[in-house]
This record gives C-alpha cells, structure tokens and sequence, in this order.
C-alpha cells in the first residue's frame, strides 16, 4: 500500500477521521479533510491535527475535489453522499478506513473481525482479552471506539504472528471491497439501522459482507440459532463453525454448551484438539447470550492460534464493559447490574433470557417503536417485577397487561426511585437489572450518562461497591 505523493480525501472529522488523516500523512499522501459541519463546530476536532497540513473542506463537500482524489475514505457512519457517486462514476475509489487499514496489514498478521446487531463490542472485548494472554503482540479496537483499526497497521501487532482484533460495522462494511479476517463472526441479525439500509435484508447483507471476501482457509463464525445469520452464512468461501446455546445442540465444527450448560464445548476448529471443554466459571459474563458472546471469541482465538491455557486465563481476568450486563455491586445477597446498553427490544430479550437469578427489571425511556412482546417472553418464569421510567413507560405497561403478566409494574419518577422500588421487590438471591429497552435521551444525555446515575442510585441504597474492574478500553 503506497499512498506516497497521492491525494487522500478523509470524509468525516471524528476519532476515525483524525486517525486517517494523521495516518495517510504520515505514509506520504497529501491530505483533504471535509464534513459537512462548520468549522466553528469542529474547533477542538481541528485542534488534534494542527501539526499535520491538511487542507479543509468544512459545512459541505467540495464535488471536484472527490472526483480528482486517487482515494476517497469515508468514516464510520457517513452517510452515501452525491459527491461519493460522482467520485465513483470518475473512477475514484471510494473505501471505509476498515478496508485502508486490511490493505495495510502485513502476511502472517491474524485479524479477528466482529460484527452483529448485539453483543458484537462484548465479543470483540473478550477475544482481546484472549488474545491478550497469547504471547504475541495484540491491538484490539476498530469500531470498540478506543483505537480505530487503521491504528493497528503502524503498532507491534502488526507483524507475522501478531493479533489484530475488531469491532466493525455495516457502516464499514459497506464500503469495503476486500477486506478478509481470518476469523470473521457474526453473532446476531435483529432489525436496525433501518433508516440507513432500508430493509432488514439489506442491512443483513451489509453485515454478511464480514465473510464475502474470505478466502478458503480462513474461518467464518456464524450463529446457529439466528435465522438471518445462518441465510447470510449459505456459500460463505471461509470454513464454517457455528456456535449455539439452545439446550440440547450439538455441532459437528464449532461451540455448544454441555448438558449441564457447566462447559463451553469445541469441536473441529481447525488447529484444535478434536474436543476441547472450557468451564463456564472462568466467565464473570452472565446470561445466555454472553454464553453465545463466549463462544464465539473462543472459537476466534482458537481459529488463530491462541493456546487453551491463554483462553482460560483471558476469561478469567475479563471484566464486562461498562453498562454491558455489568455487575456493580450487592446487598443482602441481592445483585445489581447495570445493562443500560440495552437500547432495544432484541438486546434485552436476549440479556434476560437464561438470566441465573430472579430479577426485577427496570426498562423504559425513549420507545423505539415495534413490539416489547419478546422482551415480556424471555422473562417469563424469572422476572420478579418490572420498574418503569421515562417516556415510554405507559407503552411498556400497556405491552405488559396485553401479555397478562402475573408480577407488579411499577412507575418511577427518576432513576433514584427506580432502583428504589426495584429493591423492595426482592429477597436473597435475586438481582435488579437496568436494561431499558428504550434509548435514553428523555432524561439523559446518553446511556452512558444513564448507567452512571443507576450506579450512584445503587450505591445511595447501601449497596456494597465492587472491586471488579471495568474494561473501559481493550488492551
């Protein structure tokens, strides 16, 4: 990859953008900046690259410059834009900072890509983690949001044998035309980002593209229990391993759950013993679903090499990301665990589903539209109540009556009163989980915010802090 003396136009000035623009510069290109913001919006953005000469373009696109460009990358996000057609219809190349950084890899670099609707940034997290104990030089970011992939092709993990893990997107996706992981994985499809692709097929193929361009000795992860993922893994050229939690599964190459669901189970991965047993304990992670987010970074980190005493020793030390089903603390044997990541239906019901406690739940916030049926189904026979806040809280009670739930609903004010009343519906051995299903901008400025405050919330009941770690940023 030899951007010597080419003209780079970067579309895009957030994290990934300013990533771009430092790297293309310091490879030799000469680079454009543009977004559609104003400059007096981007000032702090503009600061992080005033030691590299970039020429702007800012409140709008310039048509000339993206059709004479050698190189159009675009960041995560953007959307299609007029001047990327033209670009295009001029023969440019128009390419996510995804496909720039793969084409900037060296052979015998491994990389692990992760893609899904849910559960793809807790998969990413603890394949690093994994790969973290292998040996070798290791980079873990991508769409994670701590280190954008192009990062990865000027640090130590780039090199023969070093472990590249990453979060991407559909957004990245669609603009790739390359891009090749040696273990791919896909854990889920559900309905999203449908006001960018249209419909759910499209937006599946979007996140399919993770196998298109793998070659035959590279591996594809795919979700056995998903539909839409298993329609996506039909003729992928990589070797298929399929992962599945349903009780009872078995497969032939891939990851299941013992009979007592007491071990990750593994069989044929390429490299591998023919069987290899990995027990659930090493895992903080709770809930059928981080059990399928567990199968799936195993089958990675084997896939590329990584030795079953690093596996275990990964998990073992793997804390949760924040507000990703994160346990934050106790009292009277009554767990707390903020999940205020769960901003849809889909991520709930599968946060919930198999939940190793009895739980009083607290949900609502901005409704999202569609249906709260799944999220009622999957707890059914472990919710001991639901604690409702913000604006879509009469939608939620209205869902629950329709579903002829036996156990109390309550209303909150705040999130203080929430977690309140949470805990006056509980004994030993139950847990209160914040998992909205609802985004959060009602009465925070985002979940994260959301999280911190059911966090204060919990500690002003008594509860007792823990000292587990979160994972803020994979190493």
């Amino acid at each position: 990859m030899d951007l010597r003396g080419k003209q780079i136009v970067v579309v895009g000035l957030a994290q990934t953008g300013i990533a771009v623009a430092r790297f293309c510069h310091r490879h030799g290109a000469q680079v454009v900046v543009t977004d559609g913001k104003p400059a007096a919006q981007l000032g702090e953005r503009m600061a992080q690259l005033a030691d590299v000469p970039v020429t702007w373009q800012l409140g709008g696109h310039d048509l000339a410059t993206f059709t004479a460009a050698d190189l159009v990358v675009m960041s995560p996000g953007v959307p299609t834009l007029p001047e990327m057609t033209a670009a295009r219809a001029a023969g440019v190349e128009v390419i996510a900072e995804i496909e720039l950084a793969y084409r900037g890899f060296v052979p015998g670099a491994r990389l692990l890509a992760i893609t899904g609707t849910n559960g793809k940034s807790t998969t990413t997290a603890l394949t690093g983690a994994l790969c973290a104990q292998a040996g070798p030089p290791s980079f873990c970011g991508g769409n994670l949001g701590n280190m954008p992939l192009i990062d990865a092709v000027d640090h130590p993990a780039n090199a023969a044998g070093g472990l590249i893990v990453a979060e991407v997107a559909a957004f990245m996706l669609e603009n790739c035309t390359s891009f090749a992981a040696d273990a791919g994985v896909l854990t889920n499809i559900t309905p999203d980002h449908l006001d960018r692709f249209g419909t759910l097929e499209r937006y599946a193929e979007m996140k399919g593209r993770i196998w298109d361009w793998q070659r035959p000795e590279q591996v594809a992860i795919a979700n056995a229990a998903d539909p839409w993922v298993v329609r996506e893994a039909a003729g992928v050229p990589g070797q298929l391993l399929w992962f599945d939690s349903r009780p009872g599964a078995e497969v032939a190459a891939g990851a299941c759950l013992s009979a007592d669901r007491t071990e990750l189970v593994l069989r044929g991965v390429p490299g591998a013993a023919p069987v290899e047993r990995y027990p659930v304990d090493d895992l903080v992670l709770v809930g059928t679903h981080n059990l399928e987010n567990a199968m799936a970074a195993y089958l990675a980190a084997r896939a590329a090499g990584v030795a079953p005493a690093a596996i275990r020793a990964g998990a073992r030390g793997y804390r949760p990301l924040p507000h990703r089903m994160e346990w934050i603390g106790e009292r009277d044997d009554v767990r707390f665990y903020d999940d205020s990541k769960g901003t849809n239906v889909a991520s709930v019901a599968a946060s919930v589903r198999g939940f190793p406690r009895p739980l009083v739940l607290i949900a609502g916030g901005v409704d999202k539209g569609g249906s709260y049926r799944p999220m009622l189904e999957a707890l059914d026979g472990v919710c001991r109540g639901i604690v409702l806040i913000g604006a879509a809280a009469p939608l939620i009670r209205a869902a629950c009556a329709e579903h002829g739930v036996t156990y109390p609903v309550l209303d909150a004010a705040d999130l203080h009163a929430a977690v309140a009343a949470a805990a006056a519906l509980t004994g030993p051995g139950d847990a209160v989980v914040l998992s909205p299903a609802c985004a959060s901008y009602d009465m925070f400025d985002n979940y994260g915010h959301r999280g911190r405050v059911f966090r204060e919330a919990v500690a002003a009941i008594g509860a007792r802090r823990l000292d587990l770690p979160s994972q803020d940023r994979a190493t």
